[in-house]
């Protein structure tokens, strides 16, 4: 199935060039509309548009798209949208990666954090799925962006919810557990959510090298066997009261807790034993109040602290390393929104808004040798307050049925005692809909992220006897410019061309010291990284029995560092990712679908990296009662095993590794959803930049 899979995308590219080109010719010359009116009945039957351009947004009807693809959370529903590709664990779109939003309200969490709340969130909360390239100011987040919108809970009374039981069993099995609970009756509205996992965890790591050691080669290879075990809770409370149509107050707690203790055991050319046990806890409180005139204010306060103690005993050669590590990461964060929205007649919208964000991090590292010294190159301690204002204004204009415009101009600044930072953000997103069949889409934006509390800390990590990570005070934040052209043509096939510039662009790389034998991860900033793309996504169906979706990206990616150690670099390399989802409906009576999600990526680079290519396949039975209420489903992920390969061997460096961070694993659900379940998720927290 895959080649074919592949083919047809080509013949859509090979489709879609020759319509650019005969577009200014006679009448006579073939048309692309002809080309499909030529394809197999199987592409051209008639059905519910599942996707549509509005004002520069591709909006998914994720009902429509369930009925095909059925899932159980949110995350896979959301995985599930063509395009959207998560061959490295994260989710990105068109080379992108994609800040998650909910109901309109940027997630304050980082990507794993909303991956995480996202698996808690049953898919039938889904209404919507808005998928931006460019996202406007007015959200709080800048570049490609997906804004998850729920079903609307105020109307008559009801109470529903849901309840998952979940054995996952890889190396070793963990157990998950999950209930939902929704109360509504008229205006009011209150929403429970708690969720357990509990269990053991199995991961490796080869490292293999060719040490530059005083002028020599030293061989050097050692495997490290990583076993954790823990217990996490996360629970979420939300209140709501709605006065009126456009006048309604929200209050939602959240809290999240994890308990984790993990042993490495490193064997080969070092030996050495570490352990680390601590915990990771986030408090977050938020009140949202929309006023009747379009007025719309936010208040959020964040807690997050990550206490830990760590050891390691270990050897290399005759050098003997003992050290005892004790740490802690503290954050307290506030965050003011407030956004306004008018509506001035003519197609005409003008919107404005300010942001003003208060944190202070607090995080201290101790370390000890063995005889109870203080290592001072291993010990810090920080305690930074940083702030962020932010104002913005944008226009929007729809010009008849065909051409609608957007844009924003947001205006920041950074504060910290190393940093103060003005910056000034353009967005701009223009969709014309030629037909009732072509629709394209121009978009631009700009950002800056900010380095990880911890990883800025002038400190070093002991990670092996071998392996060292260093912090690195002199990050700088990472200026980004993104623009994009996309072309939706009868809903069912898209092309987007890409170009992603970023200045100061920053990532932890390896080094190897030439004065003793050890490996320095370090995150640096680069010159630039810059990519440059084509994605071509594609919808198919055989009637309601079998249906899925394709999508292939080639990227053009050039990486340069003129100060990374005494190995400037300036590389660059072609790389192609593809993937998609399969769903076959094997019988109605019971109701038994089968899904499988094959992803490829080609070798690649990252800085001084040689990145190996990468092929996964996840594959699903679903089992459905006839009234809906009970699922079961049999799942295997990661059925090929991956390991994700890296090798540095630029200027005198010769380093490489081997991770295999998550196994094959064969996982069994069982559902149980009452009433008529529509209730919405949480609001997420920022812990982008904490520890994790």
């Amino acid at each position: 199935m895959k080649p074919r899979c592949n083919l047809f995308i080509l013949s859509l590219f090979v489709c879609a060039l020759s319509y650019a080109q005969e577009t200014n010719k006679t009448t006579d010359s073939l048309t692309i509309d002809s080309l499909y009116r030529d394809l197999p009945e199987v592409i051209v039957k008639g059905e519910r548009p599942t996707v549509k351009l509005e004002r520069g947004k591709l909006v998914y009807n994720m009902q429509l798209l369930l009925e095909k693809h059925p899932a159980d959370n949110a995350y896979d529903a959301i995985t599930n949208i063509p395009g959207i590709n998560t061959a490295d664990g994260n989710l990105s779109l068109a080379g992108s990666s994609i800040t998650l939003i909910i109901d309109g309200k940027a997630t304050t969490l980082n990507q794993a954090q909303a991956i995480k709340k996202l698996k808690n969130m049953p898919a039938a909360r889904l209404s919507k799925a808005e998928v931006m390239l460019s996202a406007p100011a007015q959200y709080h987040v800048r570049g490609a962006a997906i804004n998850i919108i729920t079903n609307d809970n105020n109307g008559p009374h009801h109470t529903s919810g849901q309840l998952q039981a979940t054995l996952n069993q890889t190396r070793y099995a963990r157990g998950y557990g999950q209930g939902n609970l929704l109360y509504a009756s008229g205006r009011f509205t209150f929403d429970l959510n708690y969720t357990f996992t509990g269990g053991k965890g199995y991961a490796e790591a080869e490292h293999y090298a060719q040490h530059p050691l005083n002028g020599t080669r030293v061989a050097y290879g050692d495997k490290t066997s990583s076993t954790s075990s823990g217990t996490s809770h996360d629970i979420g409370v939300e209140l709501g009261y709605r006065f009126a149509e456009r006048h309604k107050v929200e209050v939602a707690y959240t809290a999240d807790a994890n308990f984790i203790d993990s042993n490495n055991t490193t064997t080969g050319s070092s030996v050495s034993a570490q352990s680390s046990e601590g915990h990771n806890l986030l408090h977050n409180i938020g009140l949202y109040y929309i006023l009747p005139f379009g007025l719309q204010l936010n208040a959020t306060y964040t807690y997050y602290s990550s206490p830990r103690n760590q050891s390691l005993n270990g050897q290399l050669g005759a050098d003997r390393r003992v050290v005892t590590a004790k740490s802690d990461q503290s954050i307290r964060k506030w965050l003011f929104t407030a956004d306004q929205v008018h509506t001035l007649g003519r197609g005409w919208q003008l919107n404005y808004g300010l942001e003003w964000q208060t944190a202070n991090n607090k995080s201290y590292q101790t370390t000890l040798n063995d005889a109870g010294i203080v290592l001072p190159e291993a010990t810090s301690e920080v305690n930074i307050d940083e702030q962020r204002f932010n104002g913005y204004i944008g226009f929007s204009k729809q010009f008849g049925k065909g051409l609608s415009l957007e844009t924003t101009l947001a205006i920041q600044n950074y504060h910290t005692p190393q940093w103060n930072d003005w910056r000034i953000f353009p967005t701009f997103n223009a969709a014309w809909q030629v037909n009732s069949h072509h629709t394209l889409n121009l978009s631009f934006n700009s950002n800056a992220t900010y380095p990880s509390y911890w990883s800025t800390m002038s400190q070093i990590y002991y990670s092996s006897t071998y392996s060292e990570i260093w912090g690195n005070p002199l990050l700088r934040p990472s200026k980004h410019y993104d623009t994009s052209l996309s072309w939706l043509i009868k809903g069912r096939y898209t092309f987007v061309a890409f170009a992603k510039i970023c200045n100061d662009y920053a990532v932890q790389l390896p080094y190897q010291l030439s004065n003793r034998m050890a490996v320095v991860m370090q995150v640096v900033n680069f010159n630039h990284r810059n990519i440059f793309g084509l994605q071509a996504m594609a919808r198919f169906s055989a009637g309601s029995w079998f249906n899925g979706n394709a999508y292939v990206t080639g990227m053009y990616i050039s990486d340069k560092n003129s100060h990374f150690f005494d190995l400037p670099f300036n590389r660059s390399r072609f790389t192609v990712r593809m993937g998609g989802n399969l769903s076959a409906l094997l019988s109605k009576r019971p109701n038994v679908r089968f899904s499988v999600s094959p992803t490829f990526q080609s070798r690649s680079i990252q800085g001084v990296y040689d990145i190996s290519g990468i092929f996964s396949l996840n594959a699903s039975m679903r089992w459905a009662s006839a009234n809906g209420k009970w699922n079961a489903v049999l799942s295997g992920n990661n059925l090929t095993n991956r390991q994700i390969v890296t090798h540095s061997g630029y200027g005198n460096q010769d380093f490489g590794l081997r991770v295999r961070q998550d196994w094959t694993t064969l996982a069994f659900s069982l559902i149980y959803k009452f009433g008529n379940y529509k209730a919405k998720t949480k609001k997420e927290v920022d812990t982008s930049r904490m520890r994790k």
